[in-house]
């Protein structure tokens, strides 16, 4: 006997947070391998749930470009370059007799791929979490020594998650990610969608039924980047996305939708310049700082690898395919619906009751491709080609809305899935500085309003090599921001544009170089991951001699890996350091291989930065280099602040600077809340104590724990509520743990 599930449109007033007893929590886990940072959880959702406020901070990486990017300037802590406001997936789908018209006949799921303001449940309505796990393919353990079970084929970084669905359809997710620089702006990620029946996640098939109009929704709301709407306007909100800042762009070649940042929503004609920093453009253009002067210089985008046609529904068994709502060129040679079904741009705003319509078989909500769009106006050069005709009837780019920009909506079905019946799907996210560096690229998309653009699907992608303009004051800040200043130290190879990461991504998920144009439906369903290797990056150990410089050793099991496609086995070290994780970087040193001057203990390599200041911190990074200049990634980033031994007693302590004036602290160090312009240092320490700060009024403004074999330790003016302290006196007391006792005050003057 069959035993139906509930077909429900779940609006916001139906949902609930009750689990099934024994079922797995809602959980996360994080890209950090390489230079893109994601978080990925077992419900769905990517980044996390959508919604479109309260963006002022994130503890998890968004899309996050690069990572380790939090950062601090003028004393404001930042959470750095983040590029989405959440995504995840869709499913939509019908039992046989269900009325394709009558939405409370149809199933829905939404992974993380709706919401608006108010972020909506996930866990236990939509989605039912069963597993996820990250795996590290890594070629050294973290003892230095070589990886036994490095898989050579496979990614360096690999989380597997897997939710079932009130649909009956159940999700396993894997993602990949690599350190290698040609590499590392990228994740792929890759589906299977199988109906299991389990509309619950207990494991237990709750339907035999076999799901018909079944539609799979990849959603993404891109909006580049949180830093560089943060300097402009003080918050990263919608109402500063929407109609102002950000530009979609679809190219077609590469089935890659993008999203640049081309102004500040000042001057809608302002196309170019990626956000300037309103204040210290110049500062951090020349110096570097911050990764430069541009404030938004990433593009993020989506890249479709995969998608399955051996389910899609045929003549007769779809209403997309019936003659009222279909022609004959919407109609592959095998009587299925020519894909995407919806390749849709749309606002923020993509709450459950305004996609629920949209996600079924009768409705194409951003209409199908036709020869030249039915345009009144020729097509540019190069945007029109003898393979262009094959987008003649699938769904199509609504190029008319790109100027809204953030919502990126890409639907594939209808499908039949009869119960053990699996569909799979690949694409990646990639991000770049910047969308091209060809001046004469065309693709769709980059209108500026459905009115003023109505007529026009193409427009010319900004660059980063062109002139920039502070829009407040139309003063021009440079004639090629690129040819004055360059790429940042985080763009470490020459892929370097979003298109450059996505030919890379076409690459590694094929195993050959990309020729355009691209087509989704000519790939395997899964990736083949043959990449070109270089040499690993040493297992670092970084600590502090008698004298508080930072001594950095590693140990030589690298110089003995092998690999099927490596460039080359290690030839030089380069010792970098930096204030800031994501540079500029400063070179230390360059170590040969084998190297006497800088060999110890016969087998272990070791580098002493002696212009390192007590309670100053600094990252280090060691990269591998081959004869032929391949260098490994920075996997062994570490972030190491100068310190003395602790103190045989309490005598005297001391708070340095004295008095604090804005930005006379240290003039080293990391970023966000490591910001040395903020630091005030305790010298003096015995290994345990904790200071108690207090305003000159005797109001209890910090106890500060020191538990550490160190002299020092610093506190960044936060009181116990995260509020930084106003100018005064401040009176601070030391209680050691032997009972003994030591009082001292200090002046703070901004």
């Amino acid at each position: 006997m069959t035993v139906r599930a509930t077909a429900l449109v779940a609006l916001p007033f139906l949902l609930c947070t009750g689990t099934v007893e024994g079922q797995q929590l809602r959980e996360s886990r994080v890209h950090k391998r390489g230079m893109l940072h994601e978080t990925v959880y077992n419900t769905g959702e990517i980044g996390r749930r959508w919604h479109y406020r309260d963006h002022d901070i994130t503890l998890e990486p968004l899309m996050e470009w690069p990572g380790n990017s939090a950062t601090n300037i003028d004393g404001l802590q930042y959470s750095g370059q983040h590029n989405i406001i959440g995504g995840g997936i869709s499913i939509a789908a019908s039992y046989k007799d269900a009325n394709p018209f009558d939405l409370t006949e149809r199933l829905y799921s939404f992974g993380g791929s709706s919401g608006q303001h108010i972020p909506i449940t996930v866990a236990g309505v939509y989605s039912f979490p069963i597993s996820i796990e990250r795996i590290e393919n890594y070629p050294l353990l973290d003892d230095g020594t070589l990886n036994p079970n490095y898989d050579p084929d496979e990614a360096e970084e690999i989380i597997v998650s897997q939710w079932a669905t009130n649909t009956g359809i159940t999700v396993t997710r894997t993602t990949r990610a690599w350190s290698y620089p040609d590499y590392d702006d990228l994740i792929i990620f890759e589906y299977t969608f199988e109906n299991t029946g389990d509309t619950d996640g207990d494991g237990v098939a709750n339907t035999d039924e076999t799901l018909y109009e079944v539609l799979i929704g990849f959603h993404y709301g891109v909006a580049p980047s949180m830093l560089g709407f943060q300097r402009w306007y003080g918050t990263w909100e919608y109402d500063f996305m929407y109609k102002n800042d950000l530009f979609g762009y679809f190219d077609r070649h590469r089935w890659l939708r993008y999203v640049v940042n081309n102004g500040n929503g000042l001057d809608t004609d302002f196309s170019d310049g990626g956000k300037p920093e309103p204040k210290y453009f110049s500062t951090f253009a020349s110096s570097g700082d911050q990764g430069g002067g541009l404030m938004s210089p990433q593009v993020p985008g989506i890249q479709m690898l995969f998608y399955d046609r051996n389910h899609l529904a045929k003549r007769g068994e779809t209403f997309a395919l019936d003659p009222r709502v279909s022609n004959d060129r919407m109609i592959t040679a095998d009587s299925t619906l020519k894909q995407p079904f919806m390749n849709k741009v749309e606002s923020g705003n993509s709450r459950e009751d305004k996609m629920i319509p949209k996600l079924v078989p009768y409705t194409r909500w951003s209409g199908t491709y036709t020869p030249y769009r039915e345009t009144v106006f020729p097509p540019p050069p190069g945007t029109e080609d003898s393979d262009s005709l094959r987008w003649t009837g699938r769904g199509a780019y609504n190029f008319r809305q790109s100027y809204k920009a953030v919502g990126h909506h890409i639907v594939f079905g209808p499908y039949i899935l009869e119960q053990g019946e699996k569909i799979e799907f690949s694409y990646a996210e990639v991000v770049g500085y910047g969308a091209t560096e060809d001046p004469n690229d065309w693709d769709e998309g980059g209108g500026l309003g459905e009115v003023i653009d109505e007529q026009l699907p193409w427009h010319l992608v900004p660059r980063w090599n062109d002139v920039v303009k502070d829009p407040a004051s139309g003063q021009v800040l440079t004639q090629n921001y690129l040819g004055d200043y360059g790429y940042p130290d985080y763009v470490n190879s020459d892929v370097r544009t979003v298109k450059d990461v996505a030919d890379m991504a076409y690459n590694a998920y094929t195993g050959k170089p990309p020729v355009l144009p691209l087509w989704p439906e000519d790939n395997a369903p899964d990736g083949l991951y043959q990449i070109p290797t270089p040499p690993p990056a040493p297992i670092t150990v970084i600590s502090n001699n008698e004298f508080a410089h930072s001594v950095i050793r590693w140990g030589r099991a690298q110089e003995e890996f092998t690999h099927p496609r490596l460039t080359g086995p290690p030839a030089t070290y380069h010792v970098y350091k930096s204030s800031a994780a994501i540079g500029p970087w400063t070179l230390l040193a360059e170590v040969p291989v084998g190297s006497a001057q800088y060999l110890v203990d016969g087998d272990m390599y070791e580098v002493i930065d002696d212009e390192t200041i007590v309670g100053e911190s600094q990252w280090y990074s060691v990269t591998s280099v081959d004869a032929a200049g391949n260098v490994s990634g920075r996997t062994n980033l570490t972030q190491s602040t100068a310190g003395l031994g602790p103190a045989v007693e309490l005598t005297e302590v001391h708070a340095v600077p004295n008095p604090f004036y804005l930005n006379s602290g240290f003039t080293g160090g990391g970023t966000g809340n490591n910001s040395p312009g903020q630091q005030i240092g305790f010298y003096g320490l015995p290994e345990q104590a904790t200071i108690e700060i207090y305003s000159y009024s005797g109001q209890l403004v910090q106890t500060i724990e020191h538990d550490a074999a160190q002299y020092s330790t610093p506190w960044f003016q936060v009181t116990r509520n995260d509020q930084e302290i106003a100018s005064g006196v401040y009176f601070f007391v030391v209680h050691a743990s032997d009972g003994q006792t030591y009082r001292g005050k200090f002046v703070v003057i901004k």
